[in-house]
């Protein structure tokens, strides 16, 4: 094997290596690349790679070395906790998938548990099944736990820094690779979601291994590095579809270069192995489409398919500024308005590199930026309605910020140079020392570095909050102002009741539990009922299933008629319904305290610890206001709720003294509201606890029972940016209290009823302010003083 024969280009030894660099000495195109790349690159060795100092190496290494092992320590965090609601919960469905994959000996995606084995007509076929092929690996290797659905995110993620400095370091210098992967693990997009089992994270990392192999075999033509292209590329497309759109890019230039273009355009290639590692990718593209073609011409998919993708490119039409602006606070937030700047400086610069320097590899971040676009662009709808759809432009922008220093690093050098000429006269004319002076031109990359990292220090200072945003609201930037909550309470009470009831029975939800892929999950692998109606009575022949209702999302007949027919096991707002027979309500109590270190940062340091707990109190408090038999209860007590329930039971005996007592202990934890509302009820007052998540709690003193399905609900707006953050504010008022467990329309007159509102804070000033509403249109309690919300709470 060796370069074609003719037109000036010489076989290299049989080693391989040509010992005086791609080109010839005296070859025409040599000797135009060196003119044009006299400001866009640097000296390389026999194997292609940049010719620089130890120190610059050194350096360099050091940085990604803190890039990496800060990326694994955000992606790690949490890595062994429940999986919750929101874009997360999909991490549950990998598992879901892996399990079904091995317990039906299946190849394909069936992502609901089933009582037989699962048929073609439950398979997914929205996307390639290689990154279910991975969980379900590793759920083999290491058995149904939490951290399965996990790991495969974690461990790309950590080698995606290392593959961004491998590439950017082959393309320009090391310097240029430190700054790539600096330049990823400080965007909030690229920390927010980097534990996310989804289809991005595999994306970049195979990519980036594919790019990486691609370059490196044009610089020096070994088999070797075509055979890592190769393999990169064709991980990347069972990954997911964008990857294909990668692909096609680098064959289309292979072919506008090879055949459109004038030969040496982009100077001279081995033109024999450039055709093959073409063809090899064009193979692997065609075989690994053909491959879900036709497993899901198979399974009767392909309609599905064409369809989910119509819908997923749905609002076309809608002009891109338009859609843009639509999405201008989930961008910022995503990547900050420097972020973006910075790119679309890169994006120019990659042009201008590509045009002048006529280096193939140039056109790298430009292939990315073009796989990213056309995601983002033409599936108009995912985008609208997935935060993280954008995930991959965080691997455009560490490579465009790569291709800034190296483009900066050699101005830098010229002013260096010209520096050291007038110190080196001063020098001369004042008698000065010029080593006191002067700064080595070797070092020029440190002034690029420096100028280029300064930036992304202010993206770091937005992305650290935005990733524990992200991780208190399931990857949910804003949901346009809709209730978000993670279900941390619920999948503590599903992980329960999974230790308490046979393994093979089968578990229904109601439509109030807002079932996801981690509730199901959470339930250890049985079949689940979802959206169930509510049951009328036992019936003939009572259904042994338990059903599960969250009495918040329950109107107020439902709670009665449930209480009033059925067994019914309360875990805090959850319901536990057995309907097979009928007693009084037993209740227990969900505990929560701040979670140690460790359990911060392997199980959650977003949610508190929860253990569930025999409430007594609870128990009398349900049973009294739906007409059970209750008896008093006499202990001491342990919460806020345990003071107030104590104090309805002195009510309800008659000990008014003690009730008292204790309405004035709970006020003195309290700030002072005293808001009254037209039906006699009265806002007492609001306490803030902070922690793992903090948490407002509201005291109302009930007027009487209110009418049927009236709520509480908190809501509140961003007032202003954070301090020193580039990042908009947010616009939309969003919805952050959930309704009340126990219905208002059972209330008692005078006794105390608590709101436990969790405080999920959006990043700058944010009011919280709370409102009665009714769910039937109907009237609601209103305060005296015209207000239409009260004021409860503000946070910096």
């Amino acid at each position: 094997a060796g370069f074609a024969r003719g037109a000036g280009r010489r076989v290299p030894p049989r080693d391989g290596k040509d010992r005086r660099g791609v080109f010839g000495k005296h070859h025409p195109s040599a000797m135009v690349m060196s003119r044009a790349m006299r400001l866009f690159d640097i000296a390389r060795d026999d194997d292609g790679l940049p010719v620089t100092t130890a120190r610059e190496e050194r350096t360099s290494k050091r940085v990604v070395w803190a890039a990496t092992i800060f990326f694994l320590l955000v992606a790690a965090w949490e890595c062994a906790g429940p999986i919750l609601a929101g874009h997360y919960a999909s991490s549950a469905s990998m598992g879901i998938i892996a399990e079904n994959m091995w317990k039906w000996g299946i190849a394909a995606p069936v992502w609901e548990y089933t009582a037989a084995r699962p048929g073609p007509d439950a398979y997914y076929c929205h996307h390639p099944w290689g990154i279910f092929w991975v969980t379900a690996l590793l759920f083999k290797v290491f058995g149904r736990h939490d951290f399965v659905c996990r790991l495969a995110p974690i461990l790309l993620s950590t080698a995606t820094p290392p593959l961004l400095y491998a590439l950017a370091r082959s393309l320009w210098r090391p310097a240029a690779g430190a700054l790539a992967a600096l330049a990823f693990v400080v965007l909030p997009i690229a920390l927010s979601f980097a534990s996310f089992n989804a289809l991005e994270v595999p994306v970049m990392a195979w990519t980036l291994l594919g790019l990486f192999g691609w370059v490196r075999f044009l610089q020096t033509w070994r088999r070797a590095h075509a055979v890592t292209a190769l393999v990169g590329f064709t991980l990347a497309m069972h990954s997911d579809w964008p990857s294909f759109v990668l692909v096609a890019e680098i064959l289309a230039f292979g072919i506008v270069r090879q055949y459109v273009l004038p030969r040496r355009a982009f100077g001279p290639v081995h033109e024999r192995r450039y055709a093959a590692l073409w063809i090899a990718l064009a193979c692997s593209a065609l075989l690994t489409g053909g491959l879900y073609l036709l497993l899901f011409a198979r399974a009767n998919k392909l309609m599905d398919l064409l369809g989910s993708y119509g819908m997923r490119s749905a609002g076309n039409a809608v002009p891109l500024a338009t859609a843009l602006a639509n999405r201008r606070y989930w961008i910022e937030l995503s990547f900050t308005p420097i972020a973006v700047v910075l790119g679309k400086i890169a994006a120019v610069v990659c042009v201008a590199r590509l045009a002048w320097a006529r280096r193939e590899i140039e056109a790298v971040p430009l292939f990315y930026l073009g796989m990213a676009v056309f995601q983002y662009v033409v599936f108009k709808q995912g985008a609208d309605i997935h935060v993280f759809w954008p995930h991959t432009f965080a691997a455009y922008f560490a490579l465009g910020m790569g291709a800034l220093l190296a483009t900066l690093a050699p101005l830098a050098e010229r002013g260096v140079h010209l520096r050291s000429r007038v110190l080196h006269l001063r020098s001369r004319v004042f008698h000065l020392r010029s080593r006191d002076l002067h700064l080595s031109a070797d070092r020029a990359w440190i002034v690029a570095l420096a100028l280029l990292a300064a930036p992304l220090a202010f993206v770091l200072r937005d992305g650290l909050p935005a990733l524990v945003y992200a991780r208190g609201t399931g990857g949910r930037f804003n949901e346009n102002g809709k209730l978000i909550d993670t279900d941390g309470a619920a999948t503590a009470f599903l992980h329960w009741l999974d230790g308490r009831i046979a393994p093979d029975l089968k578990v229904d939800l109601h439509e109030g539990m807002k079932p996801t892929w981690a509730q199901i999950w959470a339930l250890g692998g049985r079949v689940v009922g979802l959206s169930t109606p509510l049951p009328k009575s036992a019936g003939p022949e009572p259904v042994d299933a338990p059903y599960l209702v969250d009495t918040r999302f329950l109107l107020d007949e439902a709670q009665g008629a449930l209480a009033e027919k059925f067994r019914v096991t309360a875990v805090g707002t959850f319901w536990q319904v057995d309907r097979t027979s009928h007693a009084p309500i037993e209740a227990f109590a969900i505990r929560e305290t701040e979670p140690s270190f460790l359990r911060w940062y392997f199980v959650s340091g977003t949610e508190p610890a929860r253990a569930i707990v025999p409430d007594p109190l609870l128990t009398w408090e349900l049973r009294f206001h739906f007409g059970q038999p209750a008896e008093t209860v006499e202990r001491a007590p342990e919460t806020f709720d345990d003071r107030r329930i104590l104090h309805n039971m002195a009510l309800a005996s008659g000990d008014a003294a003690r009730a008292a007592s204790l309405a004035k202990d709970l006020e003195s934890d309290l700030t002072p509201l005293h808001v009254r509302y037209d039906d006699g009820t009265e806002l007492v007052g609001a306490r803030f606890r902070d922690g793992a998540q903090p948490e407002l709690v509201l005291l109302l003193r009930a007027g009487g029972p209110t009418a049927k399905d009236v709520q509480l609900t908190v809501k509140s707006k961003v007032t202003a940016p954070a301090v020193l953050s580039s990042t908009m504010a947010d616009p939309v008022e969003r919805e952050v209290g959930l309704p009340l467990p126990l219905a208002p329309s059972l209330w008692k007159k005078g006794f105390l009823y608590s709101d436990h509102v969790a405080i999920r804070k959006r990043p700058g000033r944010e009011v919280f302010a709370a409102s009665f509403w009714s769910r039937r249109k109907g009237a609601f309690p209103k305060p005296v003083d015209g207000r239409k919300s009260v004021e409860v709470l503000a946070l910096r």
